[in-house]
């Protein structure tokens, strides 16, 4: 029998046993694959412009959305040029034998953080910072309304080896099924409100108010804090102080706010551990308006310290060599 032919266009294909949604998106696999072995981002750039800088916009010229100030665009929005996620064409759930599957649809968007080629989030002026999380509220009041997705995530990688730039840029991702740490959360909110009637992301930011030993740092509105189960070394969480599901509801004044925690928090991993890789999220609620009274929205920030061994891989275990309460002390001892 001839074999069967591969492929090539990305869908969306569900595993039955962790029941999880993984994208197969065989066309990026050639660029993986050539990029083993490369040299780091800042070296590579070398062998053109980069396509973040102002001055070179024809590399990357579709406009999702664009913020701007006194002297030009301050952020900017752009297709990602090899999406995981597609916007055009339907779902097309279908079954492939005793499997679920369906088209890779959803948005992939390119966000450049800021116009300055070497400014990392560590550095930003609290007014970059609060244009750049603003406009995320924007696309995540955008999205929603493609009634095809159910949630919009938000993604930043800082020092990612695998990434061809050094200039800060990040992703806004919106999906037609829930991520699977998404889901998770959500169900043990669910399950915690279930028992409680009590939000257990809201019980959890008065737990470490009162205990203090896991504050790293805390303003009028937000609090930032090693989770008590923290799975990797000197991860934190922000969080509103106030209960909020929707990251679309950020208000204005909320923004600026939350632009000096999130600064401050990423100076004081940088100045603790030498700046190292991490990467920051947004978890954020259902856009469809599902479980707003159970889930709370935060940010978490999550360095990447090469401690990842086998077994976190092999059985979701994690070991921290860290105790949050040891990591926010030093954390809160560095800015």
């Amino acid at each position: 029998m001839p074999a069967r032919p591969l492929n090539r266009m990305s869908e969306l294909r569900r595993d039955p046993i962790l029941r999880r949604w993984v994208i197969m998106a065989p066309e990026r696999g050639a660029d993986t694959l050539a990029r083993r072995g490369e040299p780091p981002a800042d070296a590579g750039e070398a062998r053109g412009p980069c396509p973040f800088c102002p001055g070179s916009e024809s590399l990357n010229p579709d406009e999702i959305a664009v913020v701007r100030d006194g002297t030009g665009w301050a952020v900017r929005v752009t297709p990602d040029k090899k999406p995981l996620l597609h916007i055009e064409g339907d779902l097309g759930r279908r079954a492939a034998g005793m499997f679920d599957l369906m088209n890779a649809i959803g948005a992939h968007e390119l966000v450049t953080d800021v116009p300055a080629h070497t400014l990392t989030w560590a550095d930003f002026p609290l007014p970059q910072m609060t244009r750049l999380l603003e406009l995320y509220r924007a696309r995540t009041r955008d999205l929603r309304r493609d009634t095809r997705f159910r949630f919009v995530v938000v993604l930043k990688n800082h020092g990612a080896t695998w990434s061809r730039y050094g200039h800060s840029h990040s992703h806004v991702v919106a999906t037609p099924f829930p991520p699977k740490r998404l889901e998770e959360e959500v169900a043990g909110a669910r399950e915690y409100y279930r028992m409680r009637e009590r939000c257990v992301f809201c019980d959890q930011i008065s737990e470490e108010l009162r205990a203090g030993e896991r504050v790293v740092a805390r303003n009028a509105d937000f609090l930032t804090f090693a989770p008590f189960a923290s799975e990797h070394p000197y991860e934190m969480w922000i969080a509103p102080l106030e209960h909020a599901a929707d990251f679309g509801t950020l208000a204005d004044g909320a923004a600026a706010s939350l632009a000096e925690l999130l600064v401050d928090a990423l100076a004081r991993l940088r100045t603790a551990l030498a700046d190292p890789p991490y990467s920051v999220a947004l978890h954020a609620g259902a856009v469809d308006g599902g479980a707003q009274a159970e889930f709370h929205w935060h940010w978490e920030i999550v360095p990447h310290l090469g401690h990842e061994l086998g077994m976190e891989w092999a059985t979701g275990i994690f070991s921290n060599p860290v105790p949050p309460e040891e990591a926010a002390r030093r954390l809160r001892a560095r800015r």
